[in-house]
Protein backbone atom coordinates (compact mmCIF):
# COMPACT_ATOMS: atom_id res chain seq x y z
CA UNK A 1 0.00 0.00 0.00
CA UNK A 2 0.90 3.49 -0.58
CA UNK A 3 1.58 5.83 2.18
CA UNK A 4 -1.66 7.75 3.32
CA UNK A 5 -1.24 10.81 5.29
CA UNK A 6 -1.09 10.34 9.29
CA UNK A 7 -1.93 14.14 9.61
CA UNK A 8 -4.96 16.43 10.21
CA UNK A 9 -3.20 19.00 7.46
CA UNK A 10 -3.44 18.61 3.65
CA UNK A 11 0.23 17.82 2.68
CA UNK A 12 1.54 20.96 0.02
CA UNK A 13 1.83 17.91 -3.09
CA UNK A 14 -0.70 15.18 -2.64
CA UNK A 15 -3.08 12.51 -4.50
CA UNK A 16 -6.72 11.51 -3.22
CA UNK A 17 -7.77 8.23 -3.58
CA UNK A 18 -11.91 7.59 -3.24
CA UNK A 19 -12.76 5.49 -0.13
CA UNK A 20 -15.63 4.57 -2.53
CA UNK A 21 -13.68 3.25 -5.56
CA UNK A 22 -10.31 2.50 -4.44
CA UNK A 23 -9.24 4.77 -7.93
CA UNK A 24 -7.03 8.06 -7.93
CA UNK A 25 -8.93 11.36 -8.53
CA UNK A 26 -6.95 12.21 -11.79
CA UNK A 27 -7.18 14.93 -14.67
CA UNK A 28 -9.23 13.74 -17.71
CA UNK A 29 -6.54 14.83 -20.76
CA UNK A 30 -8.19 12.36 -23.62
CA UNK A 31 -11.40 12.72 -24.14
CA UNK A 32 -12.02 16.47 -25.96
CA UNK A 33 -15.61 16.10 -24.50
CA UNK A 34 -15.03 16.23 -20.78
CA UNK A 35 -12.08 18.14 -21.18
CA UNK A 36 -10.66 19.87 -17.90
CA UNK A 37 -12.67 17.00 -15.91
CA UNK A 38 -11.67 15.43 -12.74
CA UNK A 39 -12.71 11.96 -11.95
CA UNK A 40 -11.90 8.91 -9.56
CA UNK A 41 -10.81 6.83 -12.41
CA UNK A 42 -7.01 6.71 -12.27
CA UNK A 43 -5.24 3.19 -11.24
CA UNK A 44 -1.60 4.63 -10.33
CA UNK A 45 -1.02 6.78 -7.70
CA UNK A 46 2.39 7.99 -9.44
CA UNK A 47 0.93 9.53 -12.30
CA UNK A 48 1.25 13.37 -13.81
CA UNK A 49 -2.57 13.48 -14.02
CA UNK A 50 -3.37 12.48 -10.59
CA UNK A 51 -1.01 15.02 -8.52
CA UNK A 52 -2.61 17.86 -6.93
CA UNK A 53 -1.01 21.09 -5.19
CA UNK A 54 -2.71 22.71 -1.94
CA UNK A 55 -2.45 26.43 -1.78
CA UNK A 56 -3.85 28.18 1.48
CA UNK A 57 -6.17 31.37 0.84
CA UNK A 58 -4.63 34.73 1.55
CA UNK A 59 -7.29 36.60 3.36
CA UNK A 60 -7.64 36.81 6.80
CA UNK A 61 -11.04 36.07 6.58
CA UNK A 62 -10.60 33.03 4.87
CA UNK A 63 -8.16 31.31 7.19
CA UNK A 64 -8.76 27.54 7.23
CA UNK A 65 -9.45 27.72 3.77
CA UNK A 66 -7.25 26.16 0.61
CA UNK A 67 -7.33 26.30 -3.05
CA UNK A 68 -6.26 23.24 -5.26
CA UNK A 69 -4.24 22.77 -8.08
CA UNK A 70 -3.72 20.00 -10.88
CA UNK A 71 -0.45 19.83 -11.34
CA UNK A 72 -0.81 18.70 -14.88
CA UNK A 73 -1.78 22.13 -16.28
CA UNK A 74 -1.32 24.16 -12.93
CA UNK A 75 -5.12 25.12 -12.74
CA UNK A 76 -7.07 25.54 -10.17
CA UNK A 77 -10.06 23.70 -8.70
CA UNK A 78 -13.67 25.61 -9.94
CA UNK A 79 -17.09 25.09 -10.88
CA UNK A 80 -17.92 24.06 -14.08
CA UNK A 81 -20.29 26.43 -15.14
CA UNK A 82 -22.73 28.91 -12.89
CA UNK A 83 -25.42 26.18 -13.12
CA UNK A 84 -23.19 23.21 -12.56
CA UNK A 85 -22.12 20.94 -9.51
CA UNK A 86 -18.97 19.50 -11.07
CA UNK A 87 -15.63 20.52 -10.53
CA UNK A 88 -13.09 21.04 -13.26
CA UNK A 89 -9.58 21.99 -12.94
CA UNK A 90 -9.66 24.76 -15.46
CA UNK A 91 -8.92 28.64 -13.72
CA UNK A 92 -6.49 29.89 -14.10
CA UNK A 93 -6.29 32.09 -11.13
CA UNK A 94 -7.41 31.63 -7.85
CA UNK A 95 -10.93 33.85 -6.58
CA UNK A 96 -11.23 34.30 -3.13
CA UNK A 97 -14.93 35.85 -3.50
CA UNK A 98 -17.07 33.69 -1.92
CA UNK A 99 -20.54 35.08 -3.35
CA UNK A 100 -19.08 34.06 -7.25
CA UNK A 101 -19.60 30.60 -8.86
CA UNK A 102 -15.67 30.95 -9.94
CA UNK A 103 -14.43 31.05 -6.57
CA UNK A 104 -11.85 28.46 -6.16
CA UNK A 105 -12.37 28.06 -2.31
CA UNK A 106 -12.22 25.10 -0.37
CA UNK A 107 -12.26 24.16 3.41
CA UNK A 108 -10.72 20.39 3.93
CA UNK A 109 -12.28 18.83 6.63
CA UNK A 110 -10.31 15.67 8.57
CA UNK A 111 -12.17 12.85 9.80
CA UNK A 112 -9.86 11.39 12.46
CA UNK A 113 -11.72 8.20 13.49
CA UNK A 114 -11.45 6.69 10.01
CA UNK A 115 -8.22 9.00 8.80
CA UNK A 116 -10.38 10.31 5.93
CA UNK A 117 -10.80 13.60 4.62
CA UNK A 118 -14.00 15.59 3.21
CA UNK A 119 -13.39 18.75 1.21
CA UNK A 120 -16.41 21.21 0.98
CA UNK A 121 -16.90 23.53 -1.85
CA UNK A 122 -17.39 26.91 0.04
CA UNK A 123 -19.65 28.74 -2.45
CA UNK A 124 -22.29 25.91 -3.02
CA UNK A 125 -22.00 24.71 0.95
CA UNK A 126 -21.56 21.44 -0.32
CA UNK A 127 -19.10 18.86 0.49
CA UNK A 128 -17.17 17.28 -2.86
CA UNK A 129 -18.23 13.25 -3.57
CA UNK A 130 -17.69 10.71 -6.57
CA UNK A 131 -20.45 11.21 -8.94
CA UNK A 132 -22.74 8.41 -9.83
CA UNK A 133 -24.41 8.54 -12.87
CA UNK A 134 -26.20 6.68 -15.58
CA UNK A 135 -24.07 7.73 -18.39
CA UNK A 136 -20.18 6.26 -18.65
CA UNK A 137 -19.18 10.16 -19.83
CA UNK A 138 -20.02 11.62 -16.00
CA UNK A 139 -19.65 8.49 -14.00
CA UNK A 140 -16.82 8.67 -11.42
CA UNK A 141 -16.82 12.67 -11.90
CA UNK A 142 -15.75 15.03 -8.98
CA UNK A 143 -19.10 16.41 -8.17
CA UNK A 144 -20.02 18.74 -5.21
CA UNK A 145 -23.55 17.39 -4.14
CA UNK A 146 -23.04 16.74 -0.78
CA UNK A 147 -25.14 18.27 2.53
CA UNK A 148 -23.93 15.49 5.31
CA UNK A 149 -22.08 12.31 5.91
CA UNK A 150 -23.32 9.70 2.40
CA UNK A 151 -23.90 6.17 3.26
CA UNK A 152 -22.21 5.04 0.24
CA UNK A 153 -18.82 7.04 1.30
CA UNK A 154 -18.95 8.73 -1.94
CA UNK A 155 -17.48 11.99 -0.28
CA UNK A 156 -14.43 10.07 1.93
CA UNK A 157 -11.32 10.53 0.57
CA UNK A 158 -7.88 9.02 1.35
CA UNK A 159 -4.98 11.75 1.17
CA UNK A 160 -1.96 10.16 -0.46
CA UNK A 161 1.07 12.69 0.58
CA UNK A 162 3.13 12.59 -2.71
CA UNK A 163 6.65 13.61 -0.81
CA UNK A 164 6.56 9.76 0.26
CA UNK A 165 6.27 9.07 -3.41
CA UNK A 166 10.31 8.58 -4.69
CA UNK A 167 10.07 8.23 -8.51
CA UNK A 168 13.33 6.67 -9.25
CA UNK A 169 14.75 6.32 -13.07
CA UNK A 170 14.68 3.26 -14.82
CA UNK A 171 17.78 2.70 -15.21
CA UNK A 172 20.05 3.17 -12.04
CA UNK A 173 23.29 2.08 -9.85
CA UNK A 174 22.86 2.22 -6.46
CA UNK A 175 26.42 3.60 -4.48
CA UNK A 176 26.94 2.50 -0.62
CA UNK A 177 28.13 4.61 2.01
CA UNK A 178 31.66 2.88 1.53
CA UNK A 179 31.62 4.55 -1.78
CA UNK A 180 31.27 1.53 -3.92
CA UNK A 181 28.46 0.56 -6.34
CA UNK A 182 26.45 -2.34 -5.15
CA UNK A 183 27.08 -5.49 -7.49
CA UNK A 184 26.64 -8.78 -8.23
CA UNK A 185 28.50 -11.05 -5.69
CA UNK A 186 32.45 -11.65 -7.66
CA UNK A 187 31.71 -15.14 -6.72
CA UNK A 188 28.91 -15.46 -8.88
CA UNK A 189 26.22 -16.20 -5.95
CA UNK A 190 23.05 -14.22 -6.16
CA UNK A 191 23.84 -11.96 -3.24
CA UNK A 192 24.41 -8.05 -3.86
CA UNK A 193 27.73 -6.43 -2.60
CA UNK A 194 28.84 -3.04 -2.30
CA UNK A 195 32.17 -3.83 -4.23
CA UNK A 196 32.02 -2.42 -7.31
CA UNK A 197 34.31 0.64 -8.47
CA UNK A 198 33.13 1.03 -11.98
CA UNK A 199 29.60 2.33 -12.72
CA UNK A 200 30.27 1.05 -15.64
CA UNK A 201 30.71 -2.74 -15.07
CA UNK A 202 27.54 -4.75 -16.09
CA UNK A 203 26.67 -6.45 -12.81
CA UNK A 204 25.86 -2.67 -11.32
CA UNK A 205 23.27 -1.79 -13.64
CA UNK A 206 19.70 -2.41 -12.67
CA UNK A 207 16.17 -1.26 -14.08
CA UNK A 208 13.19 0.15 -12.10
CA UNK A 209 9.45 -1.25 -12.24
CA UNK A 210 6.84 0.93 -10.39
CA UNK A 211 4.06 -0.73 -8.87
CA UNK A 212 0.79 0.90 -9.17
CA UNK A 213 0.53 2.02 -5.33
CA UNK A 214 4.50 3.49 -5.66
CA UNK A 215 6.51 0.27 -4.61
CA UNK A 216 9.65 -1.01 -6.60
CA UNK A 217 10.59 -4.30 -8.22
CA UNK A 218 14.30 -4.08 -8.92
CA UNK A 219 15.84 -6.29 -11.34
CA UNK A 220 19.64 -6.30 -12.20
CA UNK A 221 20.87 -6.18 -15.54
CA UNK A 222 23.30 -8.43 -15.51
CA UNK A 223 21.36 -11.85 -14.06
CA UNK A 224 17.98 -10.22 -15.70
CA UNK A 225 16.44 -11.63 -12.21
CA UNK A 226 14.40 -9.60 -9.69
CA UNK A 227 15.63 -8.78 -6.30
CA UNK A 228 13.90 -10.64 -3.41
CA UNK A 229 14.51 -10.88 0.15
CA UNK A 230 15.61 -13.79 1.65
CA UNK A 231 15.51 -14.30 4.32
CA UNK A 232 16.97 -11.26 4.90
CA UNK A 233 19.43 -11.24 2.44
CA UNK A 234 19.13 -9.64 -0.20
CA UNK A 235 19.27 -11.73 -3.61
CA UNK A 236 18.69 -11.43 -7.31
CA UNK A 237 16.83 -14.32 -8.09
CA UNK A 238 13.06 -13.86 -8.70
CA UNK A 239 11.22 -14.08 -11.70
CA UNK A 240 8.10 -12.94 -13.04
CA UNK A 241 5.99 -15.31 -11.26
CA UNK A 242 7.37 -14.07 -7.53
CA UNK A 243 5.81 -11.20 -7.88
CA UNK A 244 3.01 -11.97 -5.56
CA UNK A 245 5.74 -12.49 -3.00
CA UNK A 246 5.83 -9.22 -0.97
CA UNK A 247 9.42 -9.88 -0.38
CA UNK A 248 10.32 -8.39 -4.05
CA UNK A 249 8.80 -5.14 -3.43
CA UNK A 250 11.09 -2.58 -1.98
CA UNK A 251 9.35 1.13 -0.97
CA UNK A 252 11.97 4.09 -2.26
CA UNK A 253 12.47 6.67 0.96
CA UNK A 254 13.45 10.17 -0.17
CA UNK A 255 16.90 11.46 1.61
CA UNK A 256 16.94 14.96 1.25
CA UNK A 257 16.56 17.13 -2.27
CA UNK A 258 19.57 15.05 -3.84
CA UNK A 259 20.43 11.58 -5.11
CA UNK A 260 20.00 10.22 -1.79
CA UNK A 261 17.40 6.76 -0.90
CA UNK A 262 16.49 4.09 1.48
CA UNK A 263 14.79 0.94 0.13
CA UNK A 264 12.69 -0.32 2.52
CA UNK A 265 11.35 -4.01 1.81
CA UNK A 266 7.66 -4.95 2.33
CA UNK A 267 8.02 -8.29 3.43
CA UNK A 268 9.11 -7.13 6.44
CA UNK A 269 8.88 -3.48 6.70
CA UNK A 270 12.46 -3.06 7.15
CA UNK A 271 15.17 -0.72 5.54
CA UNK A 272 18.30 -2.70 3.75
CA UNK A 273 21.34 -1.81 4.79
CA UNK A 274 25.16 -2.74 4.53
CA UNK A 275 26.09 -5.50 6.48
CA UNK A 276 29.30 -7.93 7.30
CA UNK A 277 28.28 -11.00 9.05
CA UNK A 278 27.40 -14.76 8.04
CA UNK A 279 30.41 -14.68 6.26
CA UNK A 280 29.85 -12.23 3.83
CA UNK A 281 31.35 -8.83 3.38
CA UNK A 282 29.46 -5.50 2.39
CA UNK A 283 26.93 -7.17 1.16
CA UNK A 284 22.57 -5.72 1.05
CA UNK A 285 20.45 -7.17 4.28
CA UNK A 286 16.83 -5.95 5.13
CA UNK A 287 16.94 -5.84 9.18
CA UNK A 288 16.95 -2.66 10.34
CA UNK A 289 14.15 -0.33 11.48
CA UNK A 290 15.51 3.00 11.41
CA UNK A 291 17.58 4.68 8.45
CA UNK A 292 21.24 4.34 9.67
CA UNK A 293 24.12 5.61 7.83
CA UNK A 294 24.58 1.80 6.34
CA UNK A 295 21.08 1.86 4.71
CA UNK A 296 21.93 5.72 3.10
CA UNK A 297 22.57 4.82 -0.68
CA UNK A 298 23.05 7.24 -3.54
CA UNK A 299 21.35 6.76 -6.89
CA UNK A 300 23.36 6.76 -10.27
CA UNK A 301 21.27 7.14 -14.25
CA UNK A 302 23.22 5.02 -16.05
CA UNK A 303 22.78 7.21 -19.14
CA UNK A 304 25.27 8.63 -20.94
CA UNK A 305 23.59 11.02 -22.64
CA UNK A 306 19.61 12.11 -23.37
CA UNK A 307 17.70 13.36 -26.45
CA UNK A 308 13.95 14.88 -25.77
CA UNK A 309 12.33 15.31 -28.78
CA UNK A 310 8.16 14.64 -30.31
CA UNK A 311 7.52 17.18 -27.83
CA UNK A 312 3.60 17.80 -28.32
CA UNK A 313 2.58 20.88 -26.20
CA UNK A 314 -1.18 20.51 -24.53
CA UNK A 315 -2.10 23.99 -25.92
CA UNK A 316 -5.92 23.84 -24.40
CA UNK A 317 -4.62 22.83 -21.37
CA UNK A 318 -2.48 26.06 -21.19
CA UNK A 319 -2.19 28.42 -18.18
CA UNK A 320 -1.88 31.95 -18.16
CA UNK A 321 -1.30 34.23 -15.36
CA UNK A 322 0.63 37.54 -13.91
CA UNK A 323 0.01 39.08 -16.90
CA UNK A 324 1.49 42.67 -16.52
CA UNK A 325 1.75 46.43 -18.47
CA UNK A 326 5.37 47.99 -18.48
CA UNK A 327 7.08 49.98 -19.74
CA UNK A 328 9.34 49.27 -22.45
CA UNK A 329 11.74 52.60 -22.54
CA UNK A 330 10.69 56.56 -22.46
CA UNK A 331 11.70 59.20 -24.05
CA UNK A 332 11.14 63.29 -23.80
CA UNK A 333 10.94 65.76 -26.84
CA UNK A 334 11.04 69.52 -25.40
CA UNK A 335 9.69 72.33 -28.34
CA UNK A 336 10.63 75.63 -26.72
CA UNK A 337 9.56 77.70 -30.04
CA UNK A 338 6.02 78.85 -31.04
CA UNK A 339 5.82 76.34 -34.24
CA UNK A 340 4.78 73.17 -33.99
CA UNK A 341 8.68 70.91 -34.67
CA UNK A 342 8.51 67.44 -36.19
CA UNK A 343 11.31 65.40 -34.52
CA UNK A 344 12.52 61.73 -35.63
CA UNK A 345 12.65 59.58 -32.47
CA UNK A 346 14.92 56.70 -32.27
CA UNK A 347 14.12 54.02 -29.31
CA UNK A 348 16.20 51.35 -28.19
CA UNK A 349 15.30 48.73 -25.55
CA UNK A 350 16.17 44.73 -24.51
CA UNK A 351 13.24 42.31 -24.09
CA UNK A 352 13.27 39.18 -22.22
CA UNK A 353 12.28 35.86 -22.95
CA UNK A 354 12.57 33.40 -20.01
CA UNK A 355 12.02 29.25 -20.72
CA UNK A 356 12.00 26.27 -17.90
CA UNK A 357 11.54 22.80 -18.81
CA UNK A 358 10.60 20.30 -16.11
CA UNK A 359 8.46 17.42 -15.30
CA UNK A 360 5.79 16.97 -13.15
CA UNK A 361 6.81 13.38 -11.74
CA UNK A 362 10.12 12.36 -12.97
CA UNK A 363 12.92 12.47 -10.48
CA UNK A 364 15.38 15.47 -11.33
CA UNK A 365 19.12 14.58 -10.92
CA UNK A 366 20.73 17.20 -13.10
CA UNK A 367 21.49 15.33 -15.96
CA UNK A 368 21.95 17.78 -19.20
CA UNK A 369 20.13 16.83 -22.01
CA UNK A 370 19.06 17.97 -25.49
CA UNK A 371 15.66 19.41 -25.82
CA UNK A 372 14.18 19.57 -29.77
CA UNK A 373 11.74 21.28 -29.82
CA UNK A 374 8.94 24.34 -31.52
CA UNK A 375 9.77 27.51 -29.11
CA UNK A 376 6.19 28.42 -27.82
CA UNK A 377 5.40 32.46 -27.85
CA UNK A 378 2.74 33.69 -25.30
CA UNK A 379 0.53 36.07 -27.05
CA UNK A 380 -2.40 37.41 -24.99
CA UNK A 381 -3.75 34.54 -24.22
CA UNK A 382 -2.58 32.27 -26.83
CA UNK A 383 0.49 29.87 -27.29
CA UNK A 384 2.46 30.67 -30.68
CA UNK A 385 4.77 27.26 -31.40
CA UNK A 386 7.71 29.50 -33.56
CA UNK A 387 10.30 27.01 -35.41
CA UNK A 388 12.42 24.58 -34.47
CA UNK A 389 15.10 24.99 -31.99
CA UNK A 390 17.86 22.38 -30.03
CA UNK A 391 19.52 23.40 -27.01
CA UNK A 392 20.82 21.87 -23.82
CA UNK A 393 18.88 22.06 -20.45
CA UNK A 394 18.82 20.43 -17.35
CA UNK A 395 15.24 19.64 -15.68
CA UNK A 396 13.95 22.57 -14.06
CA UNK A 397 16.54 25.28 -15.65
CA UNK A 398 15.51 28.66 -16.15
CA UNK A 399 17.66 30.40 -19.29
CA UNK A 400 16.78 34.13 -20.44
CA UNK A 401 17.73 35.02 -23.45
CA UNK A 402 17.78 39.35 -24.70
CA UNK A 403 17.25 40.25 -27.32
CA UNK A 404 18.09 43.82 -28.28
CA UNK A 405 15.19 46.41 -30.05
CA UNK A 406 15.15 49.74 -31.95
CA UNK A 407 11.75 51.43 -33.31
CA UNK A 408 11.71 54.65 -35.14
CA UNK A 409 9.09 56.96 -34.92
CA UNK A 410 8.02 61.16 -36.14
CA UNK A 411 6.22 62.81 -33.66
CA UNK A 412 4.61 66.49 -33.67
CA UNK A 413 5.60 68.25 -30.35
CA UNK A 414 3.51 71.60 -30.47
CA UNK A 415 4.64 74.47 -29.32
CA UNK A 416 5.72 75.07 -25.83
CA UNK A 417 5.06 71.43 -24.80
CA UNK A 418 6.81 68.32 -23.78
CA UNK A 419 6.40 64.99 -25.07
CA UNK A 420 7.44 61.95 -23.56
CA UNK A 421 6.63 58.87 -25.85
CA UNK A 422 6.92 55.31 -24.45
CA UNK A 423 6.66 51.99 -26.05
CA UNK A 424 4.12 49.86 -23.86
CA UNK A 425 3.66 46.23 -23.65
CA UNK A 426 2.36 43.05 -21.60
CA UNK A 427 4.16 40.69 -20.02
CA UNK A 428 3.08 37.43 -19.00
CA UNK A 429 3.87 34.35 -18.18
CA UNK A 430 2.58 29.90 -19.41
CA UNK A 431 2.83 27.30 -18.18
CA UNK A 432 1.99 24.63 -21.02
CA UNK A 433 1.74 20.82 -20.64
CA UNK A 434 3.42 18.19 -22.71
CA UNK A 435 4.23 15.01 -23.89
CA UNK A 436 7.78 14.07 -25.06
CA UNK A 437 9.79 11.10 -26.32
CA UNK A 438 12.98 10.45 -24.30
CA UNK A 439 15.94 8.68 -26.14
CA UNK A 440 18.92 7.66 -23.70
CA UNK A 441 21.86 5.93 -24.40
CA UNK A 442 22.78 3.90 -21.68
CA UNK A 443 26.16 3.08 -20.58
CA UNK A 444 26.14 -0.59 -21.58
CA UNK A 445 25.28 1.02 -25.40
CA UNK A 446 22.40 0.24 -25.37
CA UNK A 447 19.12 3.34 -26.80
CA UNK A 448 16.44 3.08 -24.80
CA UNK A 449 13.34 4.59 -26.08
CA UNK A 450 9.95 5.73 -23.86
CA UNK A 451 7.26 8.37 -23.81
CA UNK A 452 6.42 10.90 -21.34
CA UNK A 453 3.43 12.94 -20.55
CA UNK A 454 4.12 14.98 -17.35
CA UNK A 455 6.10 17.64 -19.40
CA UNK A 456 5.80 21.26 -17.92
CA UNK A 457 6.94 24.02 -19.77
CA UNK A 458 7.14 27.61 -18.04
CA UNK A 459 7.71 30.65 -19.93
CA UNK A 460 7.18 34.48 -19.59
CA UNK A 461 7.75 37.43 -22.22
CA UNK A 462 6.34 40.41 -23.76
CA UNK A 463 3.59 40.83 -26.01
CA UNK A 464 1.31 43.76 -27.11
CA UNK A 465 3.84 46.56 -27.86
CA UNK A 466 2.04 50.18 -28.46
CA UNK A 467 3.51 53.04 -29.06
CA UNK A 468 1.97 56.13 -27.13
CA UNK A 469 2.65 60.23 -25.88
CA UNK A 470 1.80 61.92 -23.51
CA UNK A 471 1.99 65.79 -23.96
CA UNK A 472 2.51 68.36 -21.07
CA UNK A 473 2.67 72.14 -20.94
CA UNK A 474 6.23 73.67 -20.48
Amino acid sequence: MEEESQLNTVPKYFTLKSRQNGRYLRYINDDKTMHGFLKFSGTQVVSPFAKFEVEKAKEKSNKGLVHVRCCYNNKYWVRWSEKSKYIVATANEPNEDKTKFSSTLFQPIYDQDRNVFRFKHVQLDRYIQLRQHITSQFQDALFADSSGFEDDESDLLTIVDWSTLFVLPKHVAFKGDNGNYLKVHSSGTKYLEFSGSDVGDPRVGNQIFTTSDGHVRIKNDYLEKFWIRDPNWIHVKASESDFDDPNTLFWPVRLGDGHGVALRNRGNDKFCKRLSTEGKDNCLNAAVDSISAEAKLQIEELVISRTIYDVNFRVLDARFYDETPITMVSKEMVNRNSEPELQKLKLRYEDTKSSTWTNSVGMKLGMKMSIESGNPELSSQEVEISAEFKEEYTWGETKETKSRREVEHQVTVPPYTKVTAKVLATKGFCDIPYSYTQRDVLTNGKVVIQHFDDGIYIGSNCYNYTFSTEQEDL
